[in-house]
């Protein structure tokens, strides 16, 4: 192993090293806020919770006719809305279970809001049933109006289902491509009302979602409502670290101009903003949320990290929320929104509309092309042997068979420059006082000797990509969630930990994979068949220790794969020995 090829490993190392640090600096943890420091922002005005719920007149569940914030002060705005609000009689609440081929939806009455969506399973990587709405304060979805007295929020009111007087909870069952609506109202007074309906389709991941003012058409001062969802998503893995740190809030404007909303410490804002909005979404590692308008486009959004205040521990979760402005024709939305809530598949996705793939985490933008590449490649071959392990150890050896003559070139570029080292010890000597000519004169040896001294680095270059790659897909890409290979390794996405020690380690952590344990092995038998330098023997030792360590917390599915290619790469070695060195002159 070359001085050149240590600085390479060396450098991966440094990568490797500190990634932990980088992710924590991305998305560090957040910091617990007292609920009553959390302010409530709407269209660009803060209002403590202390304070209304919403601008202008909701008492939290009916619309007071006639009352504006610009009569009276707070103390007596509060005084009319209790007065207000005693005098109403709360419809029951009621439970509407909606049941199709892909999810489990529970609508209540109170907002007309999701209380549960639980995905059905689907495909291998979805064994079981997986809850998306978590349990905390949120709307989930909710649209909002603006009248001359204040705004209007679905989450604020009662609704009954229109044309059922009962007061019992339900269930309806859709299969197929079987499309049914539920309509729910909410009286408003003096002959006005808001409707919300869904429309559902037994075989798809997906709903409509509409708003409808009844006698609103003079009522609304805003050409505008907004369609949101705030609250996030619930947390679906064992390792609920990983699902916070590929939590996203995205907004796609029209020219596919991206915005992104991490999660944040404290509370953020990022909008509203205007401009054409295709869609909205949320998404946690595997799952997600989107809202797109079906026949026209939105003309804003907005995203927002609020911390869980309802949570009492030392790290509250951070909720994601997005919202879009959607155009209010006579009283009622000019489009429905379609929401998709499902697996974060890439075909799945595509079937919504294509640019929802830009959600999908493939690594930066270099990395990208080859995450792509890897993913389709393996996909490919998991549809003949519909096991991932094998089609890694298949995808391994193509790989090596495809940079063969790279590291064949290698091997010889390693054992040329170790033949020529006593004629560069004497050109350094001789010239070491002019830069220079030393760098012609050593220019001209190696064109001399036919030796490229970045023969031996190129195919470690043309590797690190791939093995990025590898990393992004195996530990982002739900196609790898609880893929199983063979004998104790059972989830190719996760590191194959078989026990668990009684300390920690430094780097290692507390848990024993058993891969890279046989990578580090491989790479010590590897390195020491290629090394000729005695001066160099540390890092035969200094090597597999550090990949050892580096490597015992990534998915299995990619120490596999570097395991297998070491494997490959020894047996090359075996085949096509180094060119034994010559004698030469100097």
């Amino acid at each position: 192993m070359d001085k050149r090829t240590v600085i390479a490993f060396v450098l991966i190392g440094l990568i490797l090293f500190f990634y932990g640090d980088f992710i924590k600096w991305l998305y560090p943890p957040p910091t617990t806020i007292p609920s009553d420091s959390l302010s409530h922002v709407v269209d660009n005005q803060s209002l403590t919770r202390e304070g209304f719920e919403s601008t202008g007149l909701s008492t939290g569940r009916n619309v007071i006719p006639g009352l504006t914030a610009a009569d009276v002060d707070a103390a007596a705005i509060l005084d009319s809305m209790e007065a207000y609000a005693s005098t109403i009689v709360p419809a029951p609440t009621r439970l509407i279970t909606i049941d199709t081929e892909r999810y489990r939806a529970v609508i209540s009455t109170d907002g007309a809001q999701f209380k549960s969506l639980q995905l059905k399973p689907y495909k291998r990587y979805m064994p079981e049933r997986v809850e998306l709405i978590p349990d905390a304060p949120g709307a989930r979805p909710a649209f909002r109006f603006w009248t001359k007295d204040g705004q209007v929020e679905t989450t604020d009111l009662d609704f009954t289902v229109e044309g059922d007087e009962g007061t019992e909870d339900y269930s309806l069952e859709f299969r197929g491509s079987t499309t049914e609506s539920l309509r729910l109202i909410a009286s408003l007074g003096n002959g006005r009302a808001l409707r919300v309906t869904y429309t559902f389709t037994g075989d798809k991941f997906q709903m409509l979602c509409n708003a409808e003012g009844i006698g609103m058409s003079d009522v609304w001062v805003r050409d505008y409502a907004e369609a949101i969802w705030r609250g996030g998503l619930s947390y679906t893995e064992l390792d609920s670290a990983q699902d916070q740190a590929f939590s996203m809030a995205y907004t796609l404007y029209a020219g596919d101009v991206l915005e992104e909303q991490k999660i944040e410490s404290k509370a953020e804002m990022n909008g509203p903003s205007e401009g054409k909005v295709r869609w909205t979404a949320l998404r946690t590692k595997y799952f997600m949320v989107a809202m797109l308008p079906e026949t026209a486009d939105a003309v804003g959004g907005w995203m927002e990290s609020r911390p869980d205040s309802t949570y009492r521990g030392d790290f509250p979760p951070n909720r994601l929320g997005i919202g879009m402005r959607l155009p209010v024709v006579n009283g009622s939305l000019a489009t429905p929104v379609r929401i998709f809530a499902g697996p974060i598949d890439d075909e799945l996705v595509a079937e919504v509309d294509p640019t929802l793939k830009k959600t999908m985490n493939f690594g930066w933008a270099i990395i990208a092309p080859f995450s792509k590449a890897t993913l389709w490649g393996l996909k490919a071959m998991y549809k003949i042997i519909p096991n991932y392990g094998v089609c890694i150890i298949i995808f391994s050896i193509l790989i090596k068979l495809i940079i063969w003559p790279l590291t064949h070139k290698q091997y010889s570029s390693m054992a040329g420059m170790q033949r020529v080292q006593p004629q560069l010890t004497v050109l350094r000597e001789k010239y070491k006082g002019d830069p220079a000519r030393l760098n012609k004169e050593m220019m001209k040896l190696y064109k001399d000797e036919k030796i490229n001294p970045m023969g031996g680095c190129l195919p470690m270059l043309l590797q690190i990509p791939l093995l990025w790659a590898l990393f992004t897909v195996f530990r982002s890409t739900i196609e790898f969630r609880l893929a199983p290979f063979a004998f104790w390794i059972h989830d190719l996405s996760l590191p194959d930990y078989v026990f668990t020690l009684p300390f920690a380690i430094p780097i290692y952590g507390a848990q024993f994979a058993i891969l890279p344990v046989l990578m580090a092995v491989s790479t010590f038998y590897q390195t020491k068949l290629t090394m000729t330098d005695p001066n160099q023997k540390a890092m035969l030792y200094m090597m597999p220790v550090m990949m050892l360590l580096f490597f015992n917390g990534f998915p299995s599915g990619l120490n596999l794969y570097y395991t297998l290619l070491n494997v490959w790469t020894y047996v090359q070695q075996k085949i096509t020995p180094l060119p034994k060195a010559t004698p030469q002159s100097t």
